[in-house]
């Protein structure tokens, strides 16, 4: 993840660097703390559709940012639903045509060259959510997160899972299971399909037949989604760019 040092609003934030995004996002916390948020034009309010859905509160057409010993106006989308501060996106990269230069890690543009951070000095909270974030199954066994859209290999999610399972040991607590909670886990849901999942079986057939994914990944769209067929098919629809 490559992040740089910005001053928004006389504001220090730690802004993470995404080429892959459209436009320049920022959380509504970040916004509040750089006094920003009175600015916001809520006639852009809506909701982002990609990989899972988030809630667009509005936009704010003109912030000053300082990155290096520049400063220069700014456009934001102010988002719910992401776990970074400000995601410095395409339309910014491309406006001060700021290039991402892996040789000198470094964030170029106007003759500055901005230092990306070291990994010691980047938020934790990022990796963390993108860690419990819930999935789909994606192609070749890939696994898409559904708010951040990142792909991670096969088994990724479990690997994560047996690493903190194999940390230090706490003491656990046993209980017998109830006999009424037992006989309830035993018995299927109503509304299932006849291949045992909770979908109608003529909506897992449409999704299929529209998107050309596999029955595994129409499941596993629908189960992010919870049942939204648009939200579902747009989920499938990123698949394509993988």
């Amino acid at each position: 993840m490559l992040y740089v040092n910005t001053e928004v609003n006389g504001t220090p934030v730690k802004a993470f660097v995404d080429s892959g995004a459209q436009a320049t996002i920022m959380s509504p916390d970040c916004a509040m703390r750089c006094g920003i948020m009175r600015l916001m034009d809520t006639r852009y309010a809506g909701v982002a559709r990609g990989v899972g859905t988030a809630k667009i509160l509005g936009r704010v057409h003109h912030a000053i940012i300082k990155i290096g010993g520049a400063e220069m106006p700014c456009a934001f989308t102010v988002m719910e639903g992401k776990d970074v501060d400000l995601l410095f996106g395409l339309d910014m990269l491309k406006r001060y045509k700021a290039k991402i230069d892996l040789e000198k890690n470094a964030l170029c543009f106007e003759g500055i060259e901005v230092p990306f951070l070291h990994e010691s000095e980047i938020p934790r909270s990022f990796e963390e959510a993108e860690m419990n974030e819930p999935t789909v199954a994606g192609p070749n066994g890939t696994e898409i997160g559904t708010k951040t859209g990142a792909v991670r290999p096969a088994g990724a999610t479990a690997s994560a899972d047996h690493s903190v399972a194999a940390g230090p040991s706490t003491p656990q607590v046993h209980s017998q299971p109830q006999p009424a909670a037992s006989a309830a886990a035993g018995k299927a849901p109503e509304g299932t399909s006849s291949s045992g999942s909770r979908f109608a079986e003529a909506d897992i057939e449409m999704l299929v037949g529209s998107t050309g994914s596999s029955r595994a990944q129409v499941i596993g769209a629908l189960e992010a989604a919870d049942g939204n067929l648009d939200v579902a098919a747009s989920i499938l629809m990123r698949f394509d760019d993988y």
